[in-house]
């Protein structure tokens, strides 16, 4: 049984009761999903400003695609679009294609049969069980030896995992690395030979672009489902309920369901472009995608048994327009203002405190969460960065090192 959801929020209104709060900013970088409360003074929780100073709307509900046997923890999380963010940098190097014959132009509509015939031997069925229960997923071979990608809210609390291919065999995985803040994983059963899928580049990908879904749709007795859409919208972000960020994500309208979580997205010349992870109960085709270009190397660390680290500043923020400054008493009426400063943080270090407005971090200017976030992960663990910032009517330039963090 799908557990049941609640009605979406209609715009511009309170969430209900059992919904979770769109929270005014996230700790950077942190991986821990909560925010500490807010100093005295603070803009109140709601929905940040969007671009031109308008709030942004309410939207509908979106859920992670594992499906959850009656009685089990749901092992994910509950999402809400929040944006667009800046673009994500094209790291996967091109790769020569799967499937003899097709095609990865993005005009071309042709049979995927093909593709569909020489991919499915690369996608497993997951089957895993928790404390509370059990629940289903997908992945896919990345590896000869055994490797295979999955979401990590499929495996991350399970107890025991098996895996099930395309001939019908059954394998018992272990957990390599798990990555819940961007909700990758990888697991490894004891093989050989086994046909693998590659990545492609998810940094070309257009908007009407052909794309292929394959996945564990519902669990059905008889193997993965494969669906086909187009590329919907690129650079989606998703603001899950317990704070965190899945970003630069891909949208389709290709059918993905419960259970289909981990499976692969696929161009038309049979590489990955995308992981599915989180579509809406309660609209019509509209599901989201890893992308390819940020999963590959969180993955190759996961395969390494790595543990994923992430740049860490140490701050909570929430975005200025003239309604917070005016609430605030600010002198600007843009930028990020800081809500609180963590303890023993590099942002603590260079003393920025609550109520200071982050304007430019190097030569980038923060005017929303995910601008502030992007240039931290740019600049890395270990390195130092520079802000500016307003504090009161006095424009100050200060200088922070950025910390690691656990994902």
């Amino acid at each position: 049984m799908i557990p049941t959801l609640p009605p979406p929020v209609p715009p511009d209104q309170p969430s209900p009761a059992g919904w979770s709060p769109y929270l005014p900013g996230a700790w950077d970088g942190a991986g821990t999903g909560a925010l500490p409360p807010e100093p005295p003074g603070a803009v109140p929780p709601g929905p940040p400003a969007g671009p031109g100073g308008r709030r942004r709307r309410a939207v509908r509900v979106l859920v992670p695609l594992a499906l959850v046997a009656a009685g089990a923890a749901a092992g994910g999380v509950t999402a809400r679009i929040v944006g667009p963010g800046p673009a994500a940098p094209a790291s996967a190097p091109p790769v020569t294609p799967l499937v003899a014959g097709t095609t990865a132009d993005p005009g071309a509509r042709t049979d995927v049969s093909g593709l569909v015939a020489a991919t499915l031997p690369s996608v497993v069925s997951i089957e895993m069980t928790t404390a509370n229960g059990s629940g289903a997923g997908t992945g896919f071979v990345i590896g000869a030896g055994g490797d295979i990608v999955t979401n990590a809210h499929v495996v991350a609390d399970a107890t025991a995992v098996k895996v099930t291919f395309h001939d019908g065999s059954v394998k018992d995985a272990k957990i390599v690395g798990v990555d819940r803040t961007d909700d990758l994983a990888v697991i490894h059963v004891d093989a050989s030979g086994l046909p693998v899928l590659h990545f492609g580049t998810s940094g070309t990908l257009k908007v009407g672009q052909p794309v292929v879904a394959i996945g564990n749709a519902l669990a059905l007795t008889g193997g993965p489902t494969a669906t086909e859409g187009i590329v919907s919208a690129l650079d989606r972000t998703i603001e899950t309920s317990n704070g965190e960020h899945l970003r630069h994500l891909v949208q389709t309208d290709a059918a993905i369901n419960p259970g289909n979580s981990g499976g692969p997205l696929l161009a038309l010349d049979g590489t990955v472009v995308g992981i599915n992870s989180a579509g809406s109960t309660d609209a019509q085709n509209i599901g989201f995608a890893i992308s390819a270009d940020g999963a590959s190397p969180l993955i190759q660390q996961l395969e390494q048994g790595q543990t994923v680290t992430k740049a860490y500043l140490g701050v909570s923020t929430v975005a200025v327009d003239d309604a917070v400054a005016a609430q605030n008493g600010l002198s600007v009426t843009h930028g990020l203002m800081v809500v609180d400063v963590a303890g023993e943080s590099g942002a603590e270090a260079a003393g920025l405190k609550p109520g200071d407005v982050i304007l430019k971090v190097g030569d980038t200017v923060t005017d929303a969460e995910d601008t502030l976030r992007d240039a931290i992960a740019s600049a890395g663990a270990g390195k130092q960065i520079t802000i500016e910032l307003q504090r009161g009517k006095d424009h100050l330039t200060v200088t922070a090192k950025l910390s690691s963090h656990a994902a």
